[in-house]
C-alpha cells in the first residue's frame, strides 16, 4: 500500500475549515502547513484528530491560526510529519473541479478589504501537489468628490489622529500611576450607562467579601448618546493606571488603549449562549469584526461551561485556552434563594391584572440592523386570538428588546390579559414569575433554562433570519423547546396544557457546567486575585517565526487599507471619546446588539 497523504474531503463550518485526509500505515505524529517557496523549513501547525486507521481529521479557524491572527498571506503544502518525514499531500486529480467549489472569500470593512482562501495543486507535472493559498486584499475608501470634502477629510484626518494621541499620552500619564502590587481594578463598559450584569455582580461580590480594603475601584461607564471627550479621557487615565481591567460588552477603544502584555484584561461577556452568530463566527458575514479586532485583546473571557469555550474562542479570535468556564457572576442573584418571590409579590401589586393567573413572557429579540432601525412585526400577530386563547386564567406579558423604544399596540379593550411590561426595569425578574416563555433567538433562554420551564419558539421568518444574521447553532437542532413558524401553531402552543421540558433540561447540561450562586466568587478567585494557570495550546516542532516574519509587512499593507477606509468616514473613531451617529458603524452595532 501506497504511504501517500491524499485530501478526501474539504468543508466549511462559517470560519473553520476542515480537511478529512488519510495516510495509510504508521500513525502520523503531526500535520502542517508549510510555505511552497520553501517546503519544509518553516512549519504552521495545524489541530487533527485520528478518527480511524490512516484517516484523520484536520481543524484550521482561518481567522485564529497564528497567534491571534489569520493564516498569513502566502501559498501552502499540507503535508504529515511520521517518523522524521514529511508527506505532502495530494488531492484526487480527477476531482480537481471540485477545488473551486471549496474556495472561500470572506468580504468585510463595508466591502473595502476581503481575506481568500483558494485551493489548487502545483504546476510540477511530476508531483502536482495539493496548495493553498491565503491572501488579504484591501481597497482605500478612495478621495472625496470635491475640493472642499477632500479638505474637510484632510482636517478630520487630522483632527482624528491629534485626538488619539492625546488619548494615548494620557493613557501612558496613568500607566505611569500603576501600583506594582495589582491593587487597581477598573470596572467598564462602552455600552451602558451604569454598571449591570455580570459586572455588577462581581463588583458587589468583592465589596461583600471586603476586597474593597485590598484593592482600588475605578469606573468608566458610557453609550454612544453620553459619551463626550471629557470622559474619553477620564476613560484613558483610569485604562492607564488599571493593573485589571473588567468589561462586558464589546470595548472598541482597546484597540487605541490597554497593554495586554501588563495589563489583566477579562471580558465578562453580558450574553449567555443564544442561536445568533457575533463576532468572527460570523467573518465575511454583515456587521463582520476587521482581522484586526478589539476581541483580539483580551486576556482572558469567560462562559458557562467547556462545551461552550470553543464557541468564545471562535467568536472572540482568541485561543480557546483563554477562556475559563467559571460560569456567569449574573446567575448568582438570579437563582438566589427567596429573589423569586420577591419579584412576584412586588410585580403582583404594579400589575393587579396578573394576580395568581398563568403567566407567559413574549421577550423576542428585535429585527432591523441595529438600535438606529430596530422594530418588530406586529402585523404578524392577531391580538384578538391570542387573548382568546389565554382564557380567564393567563395573562401574556410583552418585553420588548432595548433597542426598540416604541410600546407594544395592544388594542386598549384587550390589556386585562395582554400587559405591556416594558416598565419593569430587569428581564431577568420578569423570568423568574413566567410560567412559560415565548422567545425567537433571543440568549434570553440562557437563564430561563435554569428554572426547568417550558419555552416556546416563535421563529415565524427563521428562513430569512438564519441566512441574513446567521446562526452559530442549528436552530431546529438545538432550540430548547417546540418551534412554532406561523401564528396559528404559536397559538396551539399556547393552548397545550403540559410542554414537554426534556430539551430544555439537555440544554442546561450542555451550557452549564455550574448551577450555583458561586459564580462570581469563581470569577473573583480565578481572575482577580490570581492569574489562570491554563492548559498551553498545541506547540509547532519546528519553529515558524521566520514564516511569520516574511508575511508580516503583507499583513500590515491590509492593516493600513483597513485603516484609511476607517478614517474616512465623517464619523469619529470610538477612542476619540465622540462616537457619533457615523459612528455606530456594521461592526460595532452587531458586537452590542448580541
Amino acid at each position: 500500500m501506497s504511504e501517500e497523504l491524499t485530501i478526501a474531503d474539504i468543508d466549511w463550518e462559517r470560519v473553520n475549515l476542515r480537511f478529512t485526509v488519510t495516510l495509510p500505515g504508521e500513525a502520523a505524529e503531526a500535520f502542517y502547513l508549510t510555505s511552497n517557496a520553501r517546503p519544509g523549513e518553516n512549519l504552521l501547525p495545524i489541530a487533527f484528530d485520528q478518527v480511524g486507521e490512516g484517516r484523520y481529521e484536520l481543524t484550521i479557524n482561518v481567522t485564529q491560526f497564528n497567534r491571534r491572527a489569520q493564516v498569513p498571506n502566502g501559498t501552502y503544502y499540507l503535508v504529515a510529519l511520521r517518523r522524521g518525514h514529511l508527506f505532502p499531500g495530494n488531492f484526487p486529480l480527477d476531482r480537481i473541479a471540485e477545488l473551486e467549489d471549496c474556495s472561500r472569500a470572506f468580504v468585510y470593512n463595508k466591502n473595502r478589504s476581503a481575506y481568500t482562501v483558494t485551493f489548487g495543486v502545483s504546476d510540477d507535472e511530476g508531483a502536482p501537489y495539493f496548495l493553498m493559498r491565503t491572501y488579504s486584499f484591501g481597497r482605500s475608501a478612495g478621495k472625496p468628490s470635491s475640493r472642499i470634502k477632500r479638505i474637510k477629510s484632510k482636517a478630520r484626518g487630522k483632527w482624528t489622529k491629534a485626538k488619539r494621541k492625546a488619548l494615548r499620552a494620557v493613557f501612558a500619564a496613568g500607566a505611569k500611576r500603576r501600583p506594582v502590587d495589582g491593587s487597581n481594578i477598573l470596572f467598564a463598559s462602552e455600552a451602558r450607562p451604569n454598571m449591570q450584569g455580570n459586572l455588577k455582580a462581581v463588583h458587589d461580590r468583592m465589596l461583600e467579601r471586603g476586597l474593597d480594603s485590598q484593592f482600588n475601584f475605578g469606573y468608566s461607564f458610557r453609550t454612544g448618546r453620553t459619551s463626550s471627550r471629557q470622559n474619553a479621557l477620564n476613560l484613558a487615565w483610569q485604562m492607564g493606571k488599571a493593573n485589571t481591567i473588567l468589561i462586558d460588552d464589546y470595548f472598541a477603544v482597546l484597540k487605541d488603549l490597554g497593554d495586554r502584555n501588563q495589563q489583566k484584561i477579562v471580558q465578562l461577556w453580558h450574553a449567555g449562549s443564544g442561536f445568533k452568530s457575533v463576532g468572527y463566527s460570523r467573518f465575511g458575514q454583515y456587521g463582520s469584526p476587521n482581522l484586526r479586532n478589539a476581541h483580539r485583546l483580551y486576556s482572558y473571557a469567560i462562559c458557562g461551561s467547556q462545551h461552550l469555550r470553543d464557541v468564545y474562542s471562535e467568536a472572540f479570535g482568541i485561543e480557546r485556552e483563554s477562556v475559563l468556564a467559571t460560569g456567569l457572576p449574573r446567575i448568582d442573584g438570579f437563582l438566589r434563594e427567596g429573589r423569586a418571590e420577591e419579584v412576584a409579590s412586588e410585580f403582583e401589586r404594579d400589575f393587579p391584572a396578573a394576580a395568581g393567573k398563568r403567566k407567559i413572557l413574549w421577550a423576542p429579540t428585535f429585527r432591523g440592523r441595529g438600535s438606529g432601525d430596530a422594530h418588530y412585526d406586529y402585523d404578524i400577530l392577531d391580538f384578538q386570538a391570542l387573548y382568546d386563547a389565554c382564557g380567564e386564567d393567563t395573562v401574556v406579558m410583552f418585553r420588548q428588546h432595548h433597542f426598540i423604544p416604541d410600546p407594544v399596540p395592544i388594542p386598549d379593550e384587550l390589556t386585562d390579559r395582554l400587559i405591556d411590561v416594558a416598565s419593569c426595569p430587569d428581564t431577568n425578574d420578569l423570568l423568574l414569575i413566567s410560567d412559560v416563555l415565548i422567545t425567537d433567538y433571543s440568549s434570553v433562554i440562557y437563564e430561563y433554562s435554569l428554572l426547568e420551564r417550558p419555552m416556546i419558539f416563535f421563529a415565524y421568518d427563521l428562513e430569512t433570519y438564519s441566512a441574513t444574521r446567521g446562526m452559530h447553532r442549528d436552530y431546529e437542532e438545538t432550540a430548547p423547546g417546540p418551534i412554532a413558524t406561523s401564528f396559528d401553531e404559536l397559538i396551539a402552543l399556547i393552548r397545550e396544557p403540559a410542554l414537554s421540558v426534556e430539551k430544555t433540561n439537555e440544554f442546561v447540561r450542555e451550557n452549564f457546567d455550574y448551577v450555583d450562586t458561586n459564580n462570581s466568587d469563581r470569577v473573583i478567585d480565578m481572575l482577580v486575585l490570581s492569574t489562570p494557570t491554563t492548559e498551553s495550546g498545541p506547540e509547532a516542532s519546528i519553529s515558524f517565526e521566520d514564516l511569520a516574519n516574511r508575511d508580516r509587512d503583507e499583513i500590515a499593507a491590509s492593516d493600513q487599507y483597513e485603516e484609511e477606509a476607517a478614517n474616512s468616514t465623517d464619523g469619529e473613531p470610538a477612542a476619540d471619546g465622540s462616537e457619533d451617529e457615523n459612528e455606530e458603524n456594521e461592526e460595532n452595532e452587531w458586537q452590542t446588539s448580541q
